[in-house]
């Protein structure tokens, strides 16, 4: 009888504890316009770490063909009907996600926008602050210049991007206000392809042998510019400016096919966004736009920030 009750115990107390081991860890989901690349890819890694630290489960979906923006929202239906918990999204074209984002709401799973939100859906809005973006761009560009005449393009994803055109904005604002003389030559998409951006400066530079720096708010047109700037062998006569901190663009800095690049901190982004995570579900208060700076970066501080951010240039 005493064995009986012994066994019974155990099997009191197993039943008792075992809803805390099987307890699932949270669903964490990242939806973004691109697999890997500068920016992209770094988010997904701080967004891996972030939640690997919290002991949760890290996911991260990005279209098969990039800034397709419909199939992001799909992803997003894919990740609610996995059970997600946390929704991470660019919420790029606000009407289009409305719905789906909605859908998220009433499941109760907390949604942060990834440099773009939409009020009312998403709890805060992790990401560079596009007129700081901006304006650190021209600020570079003009130290970089110096007295020469600056005939400077831009590239962006796409010309009908409202953030970038904010950036932009910002750019050619505070570009006035340093260099009044300055021209802007021309503004460019190349829908985040690196071929098309340096095929793109090749046509602009043929048209406009004036042209003499590029700026850029898509890393893959600071990719593509590193191209372009080899292949002329024009190192020392054009201004190259990047953005982002992935291996490839930190080495054309450190080339000289780029002259800098302005880091968004994509990997802080990743995991700042799964830290507001924490916090909602700890109950406080988020703050909107959870700004994150910007750092530029010149050729001889591109060995210490790898080391410093763990980026392998090998």
């Amino acid at each position: 009888m005493k064995k009986m009750f012994a066994l019974l115990l155990v099997l009191v107390l197993a039943l008792a504890v075992t809803p805390a081991f099987a307890e699932e860890p949270l669903q964490v989901y990242g939806v973004s316009v691109m697999a890997g690349g500068a920016a992209w890819g770094r988010f997904e890694d701080g967004l891996m770490a972030a939640c690997e630290e919290n002991g949760w489960e890290g996911h991260y979906l990005a279209p098969v063909n990039a800034n397709d923006y419909t199939a992001m929202v799909q992803l997003c239906e894919t990740a609610l009907n996995n059970g997600a918990d946390a929704l991470l999204v660019a919420v790029t074209e606000p009407t289009l996600f409305e719905e789906v984002l909605a859908r998220a709401k009433a499941q109760n799973v907390i949604i942060i926008g990834l440099c773009v939100g939409l009020e009312g859906y998403t709890e805060c809005v992790v990401g560079t602050d596009p007129i700081s973006l901006g304006e650190n761009t021209a600020i570079a560009l003009a130290e970089l210049a110096g007295d020469e005449q600056i005939n400077v393009t831009s590239g962006q994803t796409r010309l009908a991007d409202a953030t970038q055109n904010m950036q932009v904005g910002a750019f050619e604002s505070k570009l006035a206000e340093l260099a009044p003389d300055a021209v802007i030559v021309d503004r460019f998409e190349c829908n985040s392809n690196a071929s098309t951006a340096a095929d793109k400066l090749s046509a602009l530079y043929v048209a406009n042998p004036e042209l003499n720096a590029c700026v850029s708010f898509d890393s893959y047109v600071g990719v593509g510019a590193a191209s372009f700037v080899g292949d002329y062998g024009i190192q020392d006569k054009f201004i190259a400016l990047g953005i982002d901190d992935g291996a490839e663009i930190l080495t054309a800095v450190k080339s000289g096919t780029l002259d800098a690049t302005i880091a968004q901190q994509w990997f802080e982004i990743g995991r700042q966004s799964v830290n507001c995570v924490a916090k909602k579900l700890a109950g406080e208060t988020l703050e909107y736009n959870q700004g994150v700076p910007t750092v530029i970066i010149y050729p001889d501080d591109v060995d210490a920030y790898a080391a410093e951010n763990g980026i392998d240039l090998t």
